[in-house]
């Protein structure tokens, strides 16, 4: 899946870097360069200057910056021709890679004007992500929380899809419209947590991944709690960089990690602890306060301990460290 190419007969601009691109963007005209850094979300001081910068330079001077910067040309993938042939357009396409490299997004400019934007696995796990949110696509569209797809497909038996455009801005959110946004996705059945299927699905992953020392952590939360909790769509990545704030409202995407029987307060938690973690730098100890006093729980520890041993899983299962992750609940736990 590797060997497929995703490039138009455009020329392209590698950032932050040649080496190691978070994205490729087409900027052989000013046009096709705006549309195109749209692609490009930085969260980070550095990049989003890297960003502003180069952005002012493609769109207001092309042809003089095109002159002075490194870019790439390429010529047209089959994989882009197929798609040009089902679709019957001409496409410009910048690339965007996954932090996981499980898949690449490609945005989709069509007579100087963004098509929509498609998913398009890279290796198994990838694949096992796309239909995952496929899924979720299926489900959320029929309750308006979210649009279809444009297209749905196949290429060499591996699955893509298409979104429209989803106009609007990332940017962190008020805690209200977070909340607000997340209450969209509760279901009205509750359940207490030894019946949680959210909980069940918990203990089964712990048995298959041999993670039983955090079996007796969950034992002892279910063993005390005493409220019911609403089963939820569960987006499973709720951070500020998969919402987008829309003149129709803030909207969420990529739905790859979604759960349909899910648990609430796991996406709140979610985005409190990537905002906390990663934009403001903060240690276990100081996280776990910092989430505390986002949650209104009487069952606080508890809800964010069996968030972190959820979020455990998942990074066991990826084989990526969870160091972070244990310190905290250890804390919580003391």
């Amino acid at each position: 899946m590797r060997d497929i190419s995703f490039f138009s007969e455009d020329t392209y601009l590698y950032l932050p870097n040649t080496k190691h691109p978070k994205v490729i963007l087409a900027v052989s005209d000013a046009k096709t360069s705006q549309n195109a850094y749209k692609l490009y979300n930085p969260f980070s001081f550095k990049a989003k200057v890297l960003k502003k910068i180069s952005q002012f330079l493609f769109v207001n001077f092309n042809k003089l910056t095109l002159s002075l910067v490194k870019t790439k040309s390429h010529q047209k993938s089959d994989f882009i021709k197929h798609l040009e042939n089902k679709l019957n357009t001409k496409f410009s396409i910048s690339v965007y890679h996954a932090t996981d490299k499980d898949k690449v997004v490609l945005q989709l400019q069509s007579n100087k004007r963004v098509y929509g934007y498609l998913k398009f696995p890279l290796n198994k796990v990838g694949i096992d992500n796309i239909n995952n949110e496929k899924k979720a696509i299926t489900l959320l569209s029929k309750k308006n929380i979210i649009k279809s797809f444009i297209l749905e497909d196949t290429y060499n038996s591996i699955p893509y899809f298409i979104l429209s455009e989803l106009k609007g801005d990332i940017e962190n959110l008020a805690d209200k419209a977070i909340e607000t946004l997340i209450f969209k996705l509760k279901k009205e059945n509750t359940f207490q947590l030894i019946d949680h299927q959210r909980i069940k699905d918990l203990y089964a992953d712990i048995e298959t991944l041999q993670l039983k020392s955090y079996k007796s952590k969950i034992d002892r939360i279910v063993k005390r709690s005493t409220i019911h909790y609403h089963e939820a769509f569960e987006h499973g990545d709720f951070t500020p960089w998969n919402i987008v704030k829309t003149n129709e409202g803030i909207i969420p995407f990529d739905f790859e990690f979604f759960v349909e029987n899910g648990i609430e307060y796991f996406d709140l938690i979610k985005y409190h602890f990537q905002v906390g973690r990663l934009l403001k730098k903060k240690n276990p100890k100081e996280l776990a306060l910092y989430i505390f006093n986002k949650i209104n729980n009487i069952e606080v520890k508890d809800i964010v301990s069996l968030f972190l041993i959820k979020e455990i899983i998942r990074l066991k299962k990826i084989g990526q460290t969870y160091q972070f992750h244990d310190n905290m609940l250890n804390h919580i736990c003391e």
